[in-house]
């Protein structure tokens, strides 16, 4: 039994039991308990959000976002901060899961990507979403859920006409860059896009493998999350301020 607690694929649990003792540590238990009822359909939302960003490319914000901007009528630069925040959690927990389970991954492509979604994200952060009108905003998010529609669609006819997926991919390095960096700037516009972006590339100019495509998005966006994130808080000083809002 001890043996199997060790075992690297044990750590993700760990990890999620270190956030959820932090915050008791921090508001203590029934302050916690109070604000998750007080909060429940944020809550309820991100459980939602949380099983679609386990079993596809799509991350947490993708259900939090238009929830958020269209049933709970919460500004879309605050969705987008809690977005990007919640998703630093929950898409940092499923990477650490996909690389102590082992999960294959697109490792040559993931560190291409890295640094050009960051980098997209935090200038999208400092200088575009500050301008971005709502609607663009809006508009931005919905042609992003229209790539994931096409994509699984063209997935779905690939399969059904029994074309085998690669296993092995050597990209157009400046296109695949390209694409990294355009998902971040949705990113920090929206609070996802890189995810969306780099999986739509693999399937559908790639023809990629649909697991090893999504694993591979999933660790791109938790990086991307993080860097957002960590933007907001320390640097533009939005993250507490637009939690507030929420909370």
């Amino acid at each position: 039994m001890i043996d199997k607690l060790r075992q690297p694929s044990t750590w993700p649990l760990y990890f999620t039991l270190l956030i959820y003792v932090t915050l008791i540590w921090m508001q203590g238990l029934s302050s916690a308990m109070l604000q998750v009822l007080q909060e429940i359909e944020i809550a309820a939302t991100m459980a939602l959000g949380s099983f679609v960003a386990g079993g596809t490319a799509l991350g947490g914000g993708a259900v939090a976002f238009p929830v958020m901007t269209k049933v709970l009528n919460i500004e879309p630069s605050t969705a987008k901060v809690f977005s990007l925040a919640i998703q630093s959690f929950g898409m940092t927990a499923a990477t650490i899961t996909i690389l102590c389970r082992r999960i294959p991954i697109y490792t040559n492509l993931v560190l291409m990507a890295l640094p050009m979604s960051a980098l997209g994200v935090v200038l999208s952060l400092m200088y575009v979403a500050p301008i971005a009108p709502r609607l663009l905003v809006k508009s931005i998010f919905s042609f992003l859920l229209l790539c994931f529609a096409m994509t699984m669609l063209l997935r779905w006819w690939r399969k059904a006409h029994h074309q085998q997926s690669a296993q092995q991919i050597q990209p157009s390095t400046l296109r695949f860059m390209a694409v990294a960096f355009i998902g971040g700037i949705a990113s920090g516009l929206v609070g996802s896009g890189s995810d969306i972006a780099l999986f739509a590339l693999l399937v559908i100019a790639y023809n990629a493998d649909i697991k090893k495509a999504t694993a591979t998005s999933v660790v791109v966006m938790a990086f991307t999350s993080l860097v957002g994130s960590a933007m907001n808080a320390w640097y533009l000083g939005r993250l507490r301020q637009k939690l507030k809002v929420i909370c």
